[in-house]
Formats: structure tokens, sequence, C-alpha cells
């Protein structure tokens, strides 16, 4: 066998990893290791890994089933970006067909979440300024999107709607659901705006036992 103090160059003397390493400890575990054959993660790493992935994966499925009863009701609904991401308006043009409708409002940079402003506005009733809530910049959809995590769980909003927005101004008293949809026009009848034709009709018949605040739209 090699001596292998006789191939150590002078940079390796100064390098106490090398000159410190235990070579006779790591062949004779080497040696162990290999003492019925190459190991089978060694002959088949593609094998293994798979095996992890697999593993990962059932964990997972095993975690998310767990959690399944946590879920909102209509989540799928809520999720489903490509059917809710549509009739996009700029959010500064959403504000000035506010304001062209007699509606005193204004908005301030937010900072939280991020690309949002905060939306004020003057109550008809009582003239007392109200915050309403956060609006998406520079663009908003019609409807929301519901952020989940990694087990399918409701994690807060991905994306803000304007009908969202509306919602918060009817409930805050704002507009009236008339003058809302006279503004920006009634939602199509269809599964999308389930929620928001549910929080109207809660709102419409003061059924406190649902806030629909609660609902993403």
């Amino acid at each position: 066998m090699l001596d292998m103090r006789k191939i150590v160059s002078g940079s390796d003397l100064n390098d106490p990893f090398k000159h410190r390493h235990d070579l006779k400890t790591t062949q004779a575990t080497i040696k162990t290791l290999l003492a019925n054959g190459t190991p089978n993660w060694v002959k088949f790493p593609e094998d293994y890994k798979n095996f992890v992935k697999e593993s990962f994966q059932a964990a997972k499925e095993e975690s998310d089933s767990q959690v399944s009863m946590y879920k909102m009701e209509h989540q799928d609904i809520l999720t489903n970006a490509k059917a809710r991401k549509v009739n996009a308006i700029v959010t500064r043009d959403f504000i000035q067909k506010l304001r062209q409708n007699r509606v005193n409002c204004f908005t301030v940079d937010n900072g939280f979440p991020p690309q949002t402003v905060a939306l004020w506005a003057i109550q008809p009733s009582t003239g007392k300024l109200q915050y309403i809530c956060y609006l998406q910049v520079p663009c908003m959809f019609e409807w929301s999107v519901l952020k989940v995590d990694r087990h399918g769980l409701p994690a807060g909003e991905d994306f803000r709607g304007w009908r969202t927005v509306l919602v918060q101004m009817i409930t805050k008293d704002i507009l009236t659901e008339k003058k809302a949809h006279e503004i920006f026009g009634k939602p199509t009848d269809s599964e999308v705006s389930l929620l928001y034709r549910e929080s109207l009709f809660y709102i419409r018949n003061k059924q406190a036992s649902k806030d629909p605040q609660d609902y993403e739209y």
C-alpha cells in the first residue's frame, strides 16, 4: 500500500483536514460497508431516490387527508384562478368610477399586503370617515382568489377582486347593492359568483349569524 505521507505536498501539510485526516479509519470503514458486496443504494441510486420521493408524497397525502375537514365550503370554486381572474379593471379607474358617482373616497399606500392600497370613504348617512378594505394595485380582477397552504388549507387571499371591495362598501353603508350594480354591473348568474350573491343575500336580510367578511368573493 502507498505510504500517503510520501505523496502529501507541502501545501497539504498546511491544510488541517488533509494533514489530520485518519486515512486508516476511513479505509477500514469502507471495507466494512462493502464486506457483503456493493450495497443496493450504491448500485441503484435512482431507485432509492424514487422511493424517498414516493414516501414523501404518501406522507403528504396522509397529512392532507387529516386536515381536509378544515377546508372551506366551496373552496374549489374560490381557488379556481382561471375562472376568477376575469374582467380586470385598473385600480385607479375603479376609484375614478366611484368618485364620478359621488362616492367620497381616497386611497393610502398600504405597504402590507404587498402591492395594495387602503381604501377609505365617507359614509353618506353619518358623514364619518370609514376604512373599507385593501385594494390590489395596479389592477384587480373581478373575483378574489383564495390562497392555500401546502396542505390545501385556506391561508388568506392570493389576489383581491373588485367584487370583494363592493361587498365591503355595501356592508359599511358606503354603497347600496343597487348603486353598486348600476356603476359596475350585475355579476353573471354562475358558480363563480355564488359566494358574492350569498353575501349580498345575508346583507339584504340582516342575518347576523353570517358575516360577509368571512367569505372570499
